[in-house]
């Protein structure tokens, strides 16, 4: 067993604070010179770095422990946002529905702020590319600081272009789309996309929906699998009591789709 990694000045870090019965995270970039005050106590930088992540300290009325966040706390608690973006309860779904491993090569058109990009990258590195399209470069610019920060950068290729006229790259596995009207990019992508080659539509409402089911409908490249919509309710947990909490129930339809060849 290998010594533990340590926290460095300027690292973004989760201070769990537990007193009594009660947990609650703080989610901080440690400077040596600053003070944190959580439920449990006050805890200086400067005791923090150095410290291995996973070490628990004593406060005043209680502990705090220092945790290295996951891709998940980094998304939700570091990334800048500058676009509506697919949480990790899509997420999850999609890179399910994609079939991602290790090694894939997969499009995704629409980077946004990056987040389902780190998603997509943290699966198929370091082996795997994934070539992420958006309209805009000051998105591109957002998306490329908050996958430096995870340190996903190094096999995402952000690319200023739109998917709907189509891509570069070819016999890709996979795709994703977070656009507006993604049935305008099927037959443009259905030259770069492998046969069979799952591609998933992330689509904020039903009116887009029924678009997409009608063009799927009159396509020859493209079959409709499957619509799925996700729910996630967190649960309050102290000594005393558990219980349901805030539920996130609607935020966008994953439809999935499979690139095929008629004869």
């Amino acid at each position: 067993m290998g010594a533990p990694e340590v926290v460095n000045d300027g690292d973004m870090v989760v201070l769990v604070a537990i007193r009594g019965g009660s947990v609650r995270h703080y989610y901080v970039k440690v400077r040596a010179y600053n003070v944190y005050s959580t439920v449990a106590g006050v805890v200086r930088g400067a005791d923090v770095i150095g410290r291995g992540y996973g070490e628990c300290l004593e406060v005043a009325d209680g502990e705090i422990c220092v945790l290295k966040p996951t891709l998940r706390e980094l998304l939700e608690n570091f990334y800048e946002r500058v676009t509506q973006v697919i949480y990790p309860k899509d997420a999850g779904v999609i890179s399910f529905e994609l079939g991602l491993r290790r090694g894939m090569r997969v499009l995704e058109g629409g980077t946004g702020s990056g987040f389902m990009t780190s998603e997509l990258a943290r699966i198929v590195c370091p082996t795997g590319r994934v070539y992420s399209y958006d309209v805009r470069e000051d998105n591109l610019r957002v998306a490329e600081r908050n996958l430096r920060m995870s340190g996903l950068i190094e096999c995402v290729e952000l690319k200023l272009g739109d998917v709907r006229r189509g891509v570069a790259e070819g016999d890709l596995d996979a795709a994703v789309l977070d656009i507006p009207d993604p049935w305008e990019a099927l037959e443009p992508l259905s030259k770069s996309i492998k046969p069979s080659a799952p591609l998933v539509a992330f689509i904020p409402t039903m009116n887009q929906v029924v678009r997409l089911v009608g063009s799927v409908a009159r396509s020859r490249s493209w079959i409709l699998s499957r619509i799925v919509e996700v729910s996630e309710r967190e649960v309050d947990f102290t000594e005393e009591a558990v219980r349901p909490s805030r539920t996130t129930t609607f935020t966008g339809y994953i439809a999935v789709l499979r690139r095929v060849i008629r004869v």
